[in-house]
């Protein structure tokens, strides 16, 4: 990698979701790049759709970055499989069907939806946070390697300067969702629950997760296990139909000289 590529990366990676548009300054600050760089670089990555310039405030991610995005999302097909594997779930007033993709140490909302009473909720659509504080990130670091999903935590931590959670409860946490197929988790937003379950893409690893969620008034304790089993059955699922997705964009493509092979379909 160029020196200057990395450098570019380095700008890119400052923005966060509570930090959507920087100033030159703050962009040296968080880089600890020098101002002219940090200047000369913003004006590139204007010019070619990376940055978008914000009159006196300084420059905010630029629309390029929502075209690139739309493809990688597209190719995971995370919210392809989620859709038509959730009809069994049913919601009550005020919860609502979230799915996140797990990146590294983060969870992003690829999608959100509402029923005829929607009620005032974080998880809007593209919003990334670090996983270990959502339902949709807890439960999909649950589904790797403890120590993978560990290490993870301790990396967004270090990254973002914020405090490490108690690394023993959340490790105990995962090994519950591993048995029982799902978490239930009440600390990301105040009054709100969410129930999730992990996807697996065909490598077996966590491509993501799937939750309901809402007020905590809608999840009856009676109905929250019973809750939790039919949205680990959804994700199962879910995990079904991504895996046959990436079986079958895994054949191979006939050539004249070959003759094609029969596709192995798994069943979903």
């Amino acid at each position: 990698m160029s020196a200057s590529v990395g450098k570019a990366a380095r700008i890119l990676r400052a923005f966060r979701p509570t930090l959507d548009v920087l100033s030159v300054r703050s962009l040296a600050e968080r880089t600890g790049l020098p101002r002219s760089t940090v200047h000369l670089l913003c004006r590139t990555l204007v010019a070619e759709g990376l940055l978008e310039a914000v009159p006196r405030a300084g420059y905010r991610l630029g629309p390029l970055l929502l075209e690139l995005g739309g493809l990688i999302i597209d190719r995971t097909g995370l919210v392809d499989a989620v859709e038509g594997s959730t009809a069994a779930l049913q919601r009550t007033p005020g919860q609502e069907l979230h799915v996140g993709q797990l990146v590294e140490g983060w969870v992003i909302y690829l999608h959100r939806e509402s029923g005829p009473t929607r009620v005032s909720m974080t998880n809007r659509v593209g919003m990334r946070a670090p996983a270990f504080m959502s339902g949709c990130g807890r439960s999909a670091l649950a589904a790797l390697d403890p120590e993978d999903a560990d290490m993870r935590v301790r990396r967004v931590c270090r990254q973002e300067q914020i405090s490490l959670p108690d690394m023993a409860a959340l490790a105990d946490e995962f090994a519950g969702a591993r048995i029982h197929g799902y978490l239930v988790c009440r600390s990301f937003q105040p009054g709100r629950t969410s129930v999730a379950a992990a996807v697996l893409g065909a490598d077996g690893q966590p491509a993501g997760a799937l939750s309901i969620a809402g007020p905590n008034s809608t999840f009856a304790p009676a109905r929250v296990a019973g809750l939790g089993r039919a949205v680990a059955d959804a994700a199962e699922i879910a995990s079904r139909r991504l895996q046959t997705r990436s079986s079958v964009a895994g054949q191979r493509v006939p050539t004249p000289d070959a003759p094609a092979a029969p596709l192995r379909m798994v069943a979903g």
